[in-house]
C-alpha cells in the first residue's frame, strides 16, 4: 500500500480491470473484503468497472472518494422503467411511454381505454438489450404473445415492462457512446427500411457517415443528457421519425455495458477510456499519468 498517499487521502484506487493506479483491486463478482474496504475509505479517487454491482457502487459512494464513471443514474433509475422516469424528470425527449408492474394491470387499463396506445405500439421488458424482450404490437395475436412473454419472467426480473408509442425508424437507430467528455456516434442500419428494430445482433450494419446532420442532433441531445444527469460512460440509443420532414431525436435507452464494435473494437475502447479518465483526473487537479493501462 502507498501509506503516505493513504494517510493524506490522495490515493487513486482502481477496481477496473483495464486501468492500473496507485492501488489495483480485482473483485470480479465477489464483495469487497475488509482490507479492501479500508483501502477505499482512504482513497481520493476510485475507478469502477463497467460490471459494477449496486453493492460495490454503494460501498464506494459511502467511502466518499471521487468516482469514475458516475453510476448514480444507473442504480437510481434501473431498467427501461427507471430510464423512462429519468427522461421525464429531466424533460428529455423520448417516445410517449407508460410503465406497468404487471401484465394484468395493463390489460385492465386497455380494456377500459382501447386507445391508451393506438396500434401499432411497442412492448418492452424492463431489462434486456439488443432487441431482446421487445415486441411489436399490431393485432390481438401479437399482444397476447407479448403479454405471455412479459409474464414469464425469470427469478432475476420483477415483471415490470413499458408500453411505448411506435416511432417508424426507417430501419435505423442512432447510437451515441459517451466516454468522459467525448461522444462518438454511429448508425445501426438494417438491410430493410421496413425493419422495426435495428440491432447488431439482428445483423444491422454499422455506419459512421450516414445523415451527419441527424448524428449532430443526437450528439447534442446526449450531451444535454450527460450534463443534466452526470452520466459519463454509457451507450445511448436514439430513434428518429424519419418519415417526418425535419425529424428530431428521441431517446430510447441507456446501456451501461455495451458492445465495442462501433468504437473500433475493445483495444480502441480501452484507449478511449484511459484518455477520458486521465482528462477527468486533470480536471480534479491530479496527475493523469498515475493511471496506466493494466
Amino acid at each position: 500500500m502507498h501509506w503516505a498517499l493513504a494517510e493524506t487521502r490522495q490515493m487513486i484506487v482502481s477496481l477496473n480491470p483495464c486501468l492500473d493506479a496507485d492501488e489495483y483491486i480485482l473483485t470480479g463478482s465477489r464483495p469487497l473484503g475488509l482490507e479492501e474496504q479500508k483501502l477505499i475509505s482512504k482513497a481520493q479517487v476510485v475507478l469502477l468497472p463497467q460490471g459494477c454491482s449496486r453493492d460495490l457502487y454503494a460501498a464506494c459512494v459511502a467511502a466518499g472518494p471521487a468516482i469514475f464513471p458516475e453510476y448514480g443514474p444507473r442504480f437510481s433509475f434501473p431498467g427501461k422503467v427507471g430510464q423512462n422516469l429519468l427522461f421525464e424528470r429531466h424533460r428529455l425527449p423520448h417516445p410517449r411511454t407508460l410503465t406497468w408492474r404487471a401484465s394484468g394491470r395493463f390489460l385492465a387499463a386497455l380494456e377500459k381505454n382501447p386507445l391508451i396506445h393506438p396500434r401499432p405500439f411497442m412492448v418492452k421488458r424492463n431489462f434486456g438489450h439488443e432487441g431482446y424482450g421487445v415486441f411489436f404490437i399490431e393485432d390481438d395475436s401479437s399482444l397476447t404473445a407479448a403479454m405471455d412473454a412479459v409474464s414469464a419472467v425469470g427469478a432475476h426480473e420483477d415483471g415490470a415492462f413499458i408500453t411505448q408509442d411506435f416511432v417508424p425508424p426507417g430501419g435505423a437507430a442512432l447510437r451515441i457512446v459517451i466516454i468522459g467528455s467525448r461522444t462518438i456516434s454511429y448508425w445501426k442500419r438494417s438491410h430493410s427500411k421496413k425493419d422495426r428494430i435495428a440491432t447488431i445482433y439482428r445483423n444491422a450494419v454499422i455506419d459512421h457517415h450516414w445523415k451527419p446532420e441527424l448524428q449532430a442532433a443526437g450528439i447534442e441531445l446526449c450531451r444535454t443528457l450527460s450534463l443534466r444527469t452526470g452520466i459519463n460512460l454509457a451507450a445511448v440509443d436514439l430513434v428518429f421519425p424519419l418519415e417526418e420532414p425535419n425529424p428530431a431525436p428521441l431517446l430510447l435507452e441507456i446501456n451501461y455495458f455495451f458492445g465495442r464494435r462501433g468504437l473500433g473494437g475493445s483495444e480502441n475502447f480501452y484507449h478511449l477510456l484511459l484518455k477520458a479518465v486521465r482528462e477527468w483526473l486533470s480536471r480534479l487537479g491530479l496527475d493523469p499519468l498515475r493511471v496506466r493501462p493494466a
